[in-house]
């Protein structure tokens, strides 16, 4: 009697991982502790603004993080790892430039001039980080 191995199992390579959806809960989850900031502390003191910038932050970040891993994988059609990192990478400079205007605001620097510069600076940054 002739021995033959087990067939392999077929690998979903174009599955959405899962670590996707975890993100996409989690940003329900920071937005809903976003809330809890806006509804909970008072505007007033410094620590408070602060953890009402972080939760924001934390919020846009997993946001927009869930949005461009799905738009790339849509458009590109390549692997997980290859549209992630790109995808981090983006929601982080779209994430930070929103808390960066309120810290802006709170050390009063803030402007039309000041927010076109960094968001200038932040654009040339993605481009340059892209292109290498």
């Amino acid at each position: 009697m002739r021995r033959t191995l087990p067939t392999r199992k077929k690998i979903k390579r174009d599955a959405t991982p899962r670590v996707i959806y975890l993100i996409g809960f989690l940003a329900y989850a920071a937005w809903g502790g976003w809330a809890w900031v806006l509804f909970n502390l008072a505007p007033e003191g410094v620590p408070n603004q602060l953890v009402f910038l972080g939760t924001s932050f934390l919020a846009l970040f997993l946001t927009f993080l869930f949005l461009f891993y799905q738009a790339a994988k849509e458009a590109t059609g390549k692997a997980p790892p290859v549209v992630f990192y790109p995808a981090a990478r983006r929601a982080f400079f779209v994430a930070f430039f929103f808390p960066a205007l309120g810290v802006m605001k709170l050390l009063g620097i803030f402007n039309l001039i000041n927010a076109g510069l960094l968001s200038l600076i932040l654009l040339l940054v993605e481009i340059q980080i892209s292109r290498g």
